[in-house]
């Protein structure tokens, strides 16, 4: 009885001492998924890169549609139109890195549905829906992030 016991906490118990614990809470799952995307994103050493993005959600047009955000040294430096490589005001988007944190603030704000996926190769946010309470109405969002091409 004593070695089974001691098979079974002893993974634990040295899980627990190496810091390897998965997080626990309402959004236990988001938050390891989301801290383990964001070390390989981060491990890609990418500042310099372009990638398309469209959001969902209960807002006018403009806000949705899709457009390619241009970041160099982690800034964004330009936003088009997908569609006709019209400018776009770069403030109500996001650098990758922005999208993490809008996870992670979703997480920290306990949304009451918080769903992402994440790049398979790169680790940044491929797609995520939020809906903040279920009982409001129209403020959930979701979007989605692809084509990311590193610029040299």
């Amino acid at each position: 009885m004593w070695i089974s016991r001691t098979a079974v906490l002893l993974p634990a118990l040295l899980a627990a001492a190496c810091g390897l614990t998965e997080p626990s809470g309402p959004h236990g799952e988001a938050k390891a998924q989301l801290a383990q995307a964001r070390r390989q994103w981060v491990a890609q050493g990418l500042s310099d890169y372009t990638y398309v993005f469209s959001r969902s959600c209960f807002c006018v047009f403009e806000y949705r549609e899709p457009v390619t955000i241009t970041v160099r040294g982690g800034n964004i430096v330009s936003v088009v139109t997908v569609a006709n490589g019209s400018p776009r005001d770069s403030s109500t988007y996001q650098t990758i890195e922005g999208l993490f944190d809008d996870i992670q603030q979703a997480i920290d704000e306990d949304a009451a549905t918080i769903r992402a996926e994440y790049d398979a190769t790169r680790g940044y946010p491929k797609s995520a829906y939020i809906d903040i309470d279920q009982r409001i109405a129209d403020e959930e969002i979701s979007f989605e992030a692809k084509s990311l091409t590193p610029l040299r």
